[in-house]
Formats: C-alpha cells, sequence, structure tokens
C-alpha cells in the first residue's frame, strides 16, 4: 500500500468515530500517564486520551504521518510524535520509560509479531502494560487485509503463545464487535470488496450505519462479553524483574 491510500485509509475511519470511541472504551481505564503510541498514525486514538495523560510518544513508519500529528497536538506540551520502525531502530533511549505502550491494529502489519512485543516489553517500565488490539480469525483473511498489508489475523492461542514466549502476564483477555464478522466476510467475499480495503469503502451515509451499531452493541458486550468477535484484544504486564 502506498503511502497516499495508507494516509486516505486512516482518514476513512474518522467516518466512524462512534465505533473508534467504542475500540478506546474497550481498553481505556489500563492506560497510565505515560504512554508510548506504536503506530499511531494520524492520532485517531491519540485524541480520546491525550487531555488524561502527562506524556505521549506517538510513533508511526511514514514522516507524513508523524508531521501531522505533531501538528495537530502542537498545544499539548507533553505530545511528541517520532519516526520509530518498532522492528527495526535501537530503541534504548526509550527502555523502561512508559506506563502504556498502544498497538492498537498495528501487530498484524508487522512480519515478526514475537520480536514487536519483546521490544515493546522493553519500553515499558516494571509493572508497565501493553495493550494489544488486532483482526480475529484468520479464516476472515482476505483481499479486504491484503489490501492493507496484514500478514495475519489472529486464530485462538497465538497472543497467548506470545505472551508466554516474552514472559508477559496476561491481565485481561477478550473479543469483541460480534455482529461484524458476518458483514466483514460477506465484504471481503463480495467482488466489490476485492477491491481495497474495508476503511475505503466507508463514507458519511454507510458510516452511519456502523455507528449506529456500535451505539447499540457496546453495552450489551460490556454485561455479556461475547466468546468470539471481529477483533481480539489482549492486555499484558510487564512483570517486576530484579536489576540487582
Amino acid at each position: 500500500m502506498s503511502q497516499n491510500l495508507l494516509a486516505e485509509n486512516l482518514t476513512h475511519w474518522d467516518y466512524i468515530d462512534r465505533y473508534s470511541k467504542w475500540m478506546y472504551d474497550v481498553y481505556s481505564d489500563y492506560i497510565g500517564k505515560s504512554v508510548f503510541d506504536v503506530g499511531a498514525g494520524m492520532g485517531r486514538m491519540v485524541d480520546f486520551y491525550i487531555r488524561e495523560v502527562e506524556k505521549v510518544t506517538a510513533t508511526d513508519i511514514f514522516q507524513e504521518q508523524v508531521d501531522f500529528m505533531n501538528k495537530r497536538f502542537e498545544q499539548y506540551p507533553y505530545f511528541h510524535a517520532e519516526l520509530v520502525d518498532i522492528l527495526k531502530d535501537a530503541l534504548e533511549e526509550y527502555e523502561g520509560k512508559f506506563d502504556t505502550v498502544l498497538c492498537i491494529n498495528v501487530l498484524e502489519h508487522l512480519s515478526d509479531d514475537y520480536k514487536a512485543v519483546g521490544n515493546m516489553k522493553y519500553i515499558l517500565r516494571d509493572g508497565g502494560v501493553l495493550i494489544l488490539m488486532v483482526p480475529a480469525f484468520q479464516k476472515l483473511y482476505c483481499r479486504l487485509d491484503s489490501a492493507v498489508n496484514h500478514y495475519r489475523r489472529y486464530d485462538p492461542g497465538r497472543l497467548v503463545d506470545i505472551a508466554e514466549k516474552n514472559r508477559m502476564e496476561i491481565i485481561r483477555h477478550h473479543y469483541f464487535n460480534i455482529l461484524g464478522i458476518i458483514p466483514y466476510w460477506l465484504k471481503g467475499k463480495s467482488r466489490k470488496g476485492q477491491a481495497g480495503s474495508f476503511s475505503l469503502s466507508l463514507n458519511e451515509s454507510n458510516s452511519r450505519i456502523y455507528n449506529f451499531a456500535a451505539g447499540i452493541m457496546e453495552p450489551i458486550e460490556k454485561r455479556f462479553p461475547p466468546g468470539i468477535g471481529l477483533t481480539e484484544v489482549i492486555i499484558l504486564r510487564k512483570q517486576y524483574e530484579n536489576h540487582n
């Protein structure tokens, strides 16, 4: 995917702002005062927590997105966006400095997700929290995924194995958006769905349906957590280590 197409893809997500708020509400209770946001894009999710924290380092692999975020959040002196590749770049300056690392719908874009999580753990303070949100179920993988350079969707067990291999404690693990499975599958299998990503199909008209559904489903799933869903969320804690 080209940089311009990626930016357009991210912009279209703004149409479903109510759905984005639901995504944020799923993990908002676990955000600490200092946040390292991996693959923050144009800052769509940053906007939900920026007023609640004391320090934010948001990263992306495209300079255009980094510049956009620095302009967008310039009124917050504790915000800074940087060009960082979590897999390839040296991370010594960030070692053990953050309460929270966010990786929201990014891990599926990374070739080595086990190493990526290890690098995110390295950035956390002891007792810090890593929040991962990924697309669920490889059987749903389709052109909507390949169009945005997803290496994979996540079958049950993979995130748990990643956590165990990196010696991180699981403090919450669940799915959300159970009703999104069938529409996603149908869109991915249709000829129209083969043309591009899911987000590029969003517009002001059809996004109303997604926002309306999010408003209904969020309180239902909060009370009755589903056993499956379009998205998987796992929240991990870096255990305290002996530095003597």
